[in-house]
């Protein structure tokens, strides 16, 4: 008996080191004892409860494995620490309504005798039941004006039809509200639809980041809501036109301006005009350039989305026309005094004897105009130092004689156009002294219709 003693010692001392679990697994969860209605997700929380850490496995009951999915079937855990699993469970549509239960278990990989488990208890009750997916915004980005089209995909997966279904979504930025819309849709057992909304973006739609947030119901009750966005891009869109008014003295030009876009911003609108055109152009609040031979107006403007405004300029045409009208005038006027009856004055022939000085005067009339001419006038005049002979061979004329002058004054009449008249006279130089002779200008005058007209030759000089 003493031999034996220090052997039992010896392998109770053994058995003493070799590691056992002093302990177990725990597992917990909230909804522990009551039955949820199906589907749902259970947290299951396991606890190591042993001296060492453990590799544990969450075991799914046979019957039920097709209803469960669990997010970690393999966890390690630490000694004294708590796991979490997330068990799901989804009734499939053939089973039958009513009350179920079952147990689930976990083990210990590296200890076989530990274990764990728990009770479950739910209800399949899907009278009504609809699986909501893939809300959607078609693009990311819009523009003024564009369409948003939002959609969600909803599945009839209970046994009653939907006869009062609603998509509805809330469209808002900044949290300002901007657009409400509900869509209602019937959705029979079974069958699955795309529902739609769209939503017109006003012409001038703020910039910036919307929020669109939706929401699912039927039979009375929210089945599923979320939230998505999209962002409306700046956009700086001018619409200029231009009008004419006014045709001959004053034209005005019109420019209407309009921001079309979604935000405030500035723009140049030019105009240019060629000489001399630019000469007769006013243009209000415009900056004036030149560029060769242009002049460019240049509006600067800044209009906030939607604002509209009218620039104008005029080509003031009524000083070209009267600087027309003068240079005509003037140009007839030179025109008529051209073709006017002139008359030229030259002595033609001079005899010159010991006892007298006698100058032959010719005096050429000729009507260049291009009507008649009437009443027709012929004068010249002689020197004091000259007097007239009475030797006349065309026409005699009216002799006034003065002192210091003798006037000579024949009376032509009418003279058609192209008419030619030549009158000669004879003077008798008195005095021996003098060296030159100076014979006036010879004028004819007369009427051109209802204007009257003069001309003079110009003078003669006669070095005697």
């Amino acid at each position: 008996m003493k031999k034996i003693l220090p052997f039992l010692s010896a392998f109770i001392l053994f058995t003493a080191l070799i590691p056992t679990a002093a302990a177990h697994l725990e597992v917990s969860y909230e909804e522990e004892g009551s039955c949820k209605i199906l589907p749902h997700t259970y947290e299951i929380n396991i606890t190591n409860t042993h001296d060492s850490q453990d590799l544990v496995r969450f075991n799914k009951p046979r019957q039920f494995s097709r209803w469960m999915s669990v997010s970690r079937s393999l966890i390690r855990i630490r000694s004294g620490e708590t796991e979490t699993t997330e068990l799901t469970i989804q009734a499939p549509r053939e089973v039958e309504l009513g009350e179920y239960q079952t147990n689930f278990s976990v083990f210990s990989v590296d200890y076989e005798d530990i274990s764990a488990s728990g009770e479950l208890c739910f209800i399949v009750l899907r009278d009504y039941s609809m699986i909501v997916r893939d809300f959607s915004i078609e693009r990311e980005e819009y523009g003024p004006r564009d369409e948003v089209l939002t959609s969600v995909t909803v599945e009839n997966d209970g046994t009653k039809d939907f006869d009062d279904g609603e998509f509805i979504i809330e469209i808002t930025r900044d949290g300002e509200k901007f657009a409400t819309e509900l869509e209602e849709f019937e959705l029979e057992t079974g069958k699955s639809k795309t529902v739609t909304i769209s939503v017109d973006l006003e012409e001038h739609q703020s910039p910036g980041t919307y929020k669109v947030n939706y929401e699912v119901r039927g039979a009375g009750h929210e089945i599923q809501t979320g939230e998505q966005s999209f962002e409306v891009l700046k956009m700086a869109d001018y619409d200029v036109s231009e009008d004419s008014d006014g045709r001959y003295l004053i034209r005005t030009k019109s420019i209407n301006a309009e921001n079309r876009g979604n935000t405030v911003e500035e723009k140049d609108i030019r105009r240019t005009v060629m000489f001399p055109l630019s000469l007769l152009t006013t243009a209000e609040e415009a900056e004036v350039t030149r560029e060769g031979l242009h002049t460019v107006y240049t509006w600067n403007i800044e209009l906030e989305p939607g604002q509209s405004t009218q620039l104008r300029y005029q080509i003031n045409y009524w000083p070209l026309y009267i600087l027309i009208v003068l240079i005509a005038l003037i140009a007839f006027r030179l025109f008529l005094y051209m073709k006017a009856p002139v008359v030229k004055k030259e002595v033609v022939k001079s005899q010159v004897s010991e006892d007298k000085r006698v100058l032959t005067i010719s005096l050429h009339v000729k009507n260049r105009f291009f009507g008649s001419a009437k009443n027709v006038i012929l004068e010249d005049s002689v020197p004091s130092v000259t007097r007239i002979l009475d030797e006349f061979d065309t026409v005699k004329p009216d002799i006034d004689r003065k002192e210091d002058e003798t006037t000579l004054r024949w009376k032509l009449g009418e003279m058609k156009a192209g008419d030619d008249r030549v009158i000669h006279y004879k003077v008798k130089v008195l005095v021996e002294s003098i060296d030159e002779l100076i014979f006036p200008e010879a004028k004819v005058r007369g009427a051109v219709g209802q204007r009257t007209f003069e001309r003079s030759s110009s003078k003669v000089k006669l070095g005697v």
